[in-house]
């Protein structure tokens, strides 16, 4: 059975989420949280969907969302590993220290 694993970083972006939004609307932020972990779920049945970002770090592979964060993650026979979740407008290329897979 696959599974789903946050990295700490993943973690950190998706409080980092919450709080920003919940300042304004908890439940929105709720919601939100909860349909980022909905498309990350989806993912366990086709971790290929995703587009290979290997300027980013080797096997890294990234899914936009519906809620306009992109899941950052790595994929292998354990399941995903969710490494981080950026808002849209965020560049990306300027994050430094990606996780490894």
């Amino acid at each position: 059975m696959s599974t789903l694993r946050y990295a700490d970083s993943a973690e950190n972006d998706l409080l980092d989420t919450w709080l920003y939004i919940a300042t304004d609307n908890p439940e929105a932020a709720d919601r939100i949280i909860e349909a980022i972990d909905r498309e990350a779920r989806l993912l366990l049945t086709h971790p290929g969907m995703g587009r290979k970002r290997p300027e980013l770090a080797a096997g890294l592979r990234s899914w936009p969302t519906r809620t306009r964060y992109i899941l950052f993650y790595f994929a292998d026979a354990a399941g995903i590993a969710i490494a981080r979740i950026l808002h849209h407008a965020r560049d990306a290329g300027a994050v430094e220290n990606w996780p490894e897979a």
